[in-house]
């Protein structure tokens, strides 16, 4: 018996045929070959699509311009963030957690207990005369960079509340928060002894 021996033939892997080009559609003025068409007509021709973020600006546009459906509902519920300063929040938490209350009730008794001469006076800016007589201008108080608490107010309150900010000529919302919580917190020790 005699055995034979496949031999093996080693094979070079096939080269990955390349696609195939896209073929290009060209606009047909008429229908003649290729060949007789003038040069320019061969040419193709470029035309600007409509930009695809236009639709999504005019969403945006009315989004922004939305009424939401808490403002709709009379006495709903809304989140109105504000920005406190680190070390007062910590004060309001634990001021929040001993009372057993929430921001917006804790708000509402710091608008009680404060008085309005108290507030006014935290934000009329203070010239100090030089030498010369002439009055230094005095840096109007902003608000400070601080961490965003949301209150739950209904849209009097949130009336409400920007008109004190008007009244008062606060720099803004967080600004008037933001003192009048501060004026009462640290009234309170004091009032109590």
């Amino acid at each position: 018996m005699e055995t034979t021996v496949a031999e093996f033939v080693q094979v070079q892997p096939a080269a990955a045929p390349e696609p195939a080009p896209a073929p290009i559609e060209q606009p047909q003025a008429d229908n003649r070959p290729a060949e007789e068409a003038p040069q320019e007509e061969r040419a193709p021709k470029v035309i600007k699509a409509p930009k695809a973020n236009t639709r999504h600006q005019d969403s945006a546009k009315k989004a922004a311009n939305a009424t939401k459906a808490s403002e709709l509902v009379p006495g709903a519920l809304r989140n109105v963030g504000v920005y406190l300063p680190p070390a007062l929040l910590a004060q309001v938490k634990d001021a929040v957690y001993q009372k057993r209350t929430t921001y917006a009730d804790l708000l509402i008794d710091a608008f009680e207990a404060v008085d309005d001469n108290q507030i006014t006076k935290e934000f009329t800016p203070e010239t100090t005369l030089t030498t010369s007589g002439m009055p230094r201008r005095a840096p109007r108080k902003r608000g400070e960079a601080g961490i965003q608490i949301q209150l739950r107010l209904d849209g009097h309150q949130v009336d409400w509340l920007d008109e004190k900010v008007a009244e008062f000529d606060a720099p803004s919302r967080s600004a008037l928060v933001s003192t009048v919580l501060k004026l009462h917190i640290h009234a309170g020790p004091t009032a109590a002894q």
